[in-house]
């Protein structure tokens, strides 16, 4: 058993990186033909187009670019061994087909490991590289004891009550520096609402001014009813779309829980951050749905029906999975519960798939 185990592994091990860097190839190619115009607009020399191509690939497809090559590497792995019954000596000798194909599955759970870090690493260095290259750079957001930081330029906003929707946001202080870093001004306010791009209206504000000459004199305190302010930079106190996918998976949690703990509704934010967390359970889902494919080339003789079966299938997944996740962002439940119910039952679908494999 062990000498098969060995051999079902390396088939699939070399069946998965020659898929991976097929699509990979793919997609870059592909990227490069939808978006040769601002691939060339932002960059100049050929290297430094390619390695804008291959950030863009990373920090778009990698998430779904593991999960499919590795569907594409067990179905070509155990449909050519059932092509060359394989699969038939495997039951001569007294095994379970399925037995034999243990390591797959082990090595699926491996690579949906090393893609949940790779998507919390290289996939979003990449996508804040790919921001930064375009001028699109979304700062720096840091989340401490329920609240925004959001830092940018001369500004730092930090948020009590953070609210996505709207153009109003509650218990807001501003921290403004000067050209140093220093601090010179402070504005607390109960109430801040956007009147313009850069303009902010504060209502029952506490100004402290401070020296940055001499940090030992006592601030200077005003109290006004209304305060309005003109940011240095064109952005909104709170988070948007560029933001929130670009932040750590903590992050995103604390954030999500800061909202809800302000009874707001986190909704776009808690249905990317449950979409995240199961994209890495798709490497198992699609090994699942692969194998009784791959399976059935016994009795079909080619790989080119249960292939086309398989890019449906994967299709409907997709599908479902992006309009769940779209119909979730808009409720308040179902915005965690969408992704999840996707999965389990693609994965109720593929393991009574696998339960009527011929043994």
């Amino acid at each position: 058993m062990p000498t098969l185990w060995r051999y079902t592994t390396i088939r699939f091990l070399t069946a998965f990186a020659a898929s991976l860097l097929i699509l990979a190839l793919v997609l870059l190619v592909v990227d490069m033909l939808l978006n040769l115009g601002d691939v060339i607009e932002a960059e100049k020399s050929f290297t430094g187009a390619f390695a804008l191509l291959i950030q863009r690939t990373v920090a778009t497809y990698l998430p779904y670019l593991i999960p499919v090559a590795t569907f594409t590497g067990v179905l070509f792995s155990v449909g050519q061994a059932a092509r060359n019954r394989e699969i038939v000596a495997v039951k001569a000798g007294g095994v379970s087909p399925l037995h034999a194909l243990l390591p797959i599955f082990a090595l699926s759970a491996v690579i949906a490991l090393v893609a949940f870090i790779l998507n919390e690493t290289v996939t979003l260095h990449a996508a804040r590289s790919m921001n930064a290259s375009t001028g699109t750079s979304v700062g720096d957001v840091t989340l401490r004891s329920g609240s925004i930081w959001y830092h940018t330029g001369r500004y730092i906003y930090n948020i009590q009550d953070p609210r996505p929707e709207g153009e109003t946001v509650h218990n807001v202080r501003v921290f403004e520096r000067d050209d140093a870093g220093r601090l010179i001004r402070l504005i607390h306010a109960k109430e801040a609402e956007r009147l313009a791009p850069r303009r902010w209206n504060f209502k029952d504000a506490t100004v402290r001014s401070f020296d940055p000459i001499d940090p030992k004199n006592p601030p200077q305190v005003e109290r006004a009813k209304e305060i309005e302010l003109e940011l240095g930079e064109d952005r909104t106190p709170h988070l948007q779309q560029a933001e929130l996918v670009v932040l750590p998976l903590g992050t995103l949690a604390k954030y999500v829980k800061a909202v809800l703990a302000e009874g707001g509704n986190p909704g776009r934010a808690r249905s990317l951050l449950h979409s995240r967390l199961t994209i890495p359970f798709l490497v198992i889902l699609f090994a699942l749905l692969a194998v009784p494919l791959g399976m059935s080339v016994e009795q079909t003789r080619s790989l080119a029906m249960p292939a086309l079966q398989g890019v449906g299938l994967l299709f409907v997944f997709l599908l479902l999975r992006e309009y769940s996740a779209s119909f979730g962002a808009r409720g308040a439940l179902s915005a965690a519960l969408a992704p999840w119910l996707t999965l389990l039952v693609f994965f109720g679908l593929g393991g009574w798939r696998l339960s009527r494999v011929p043994q």
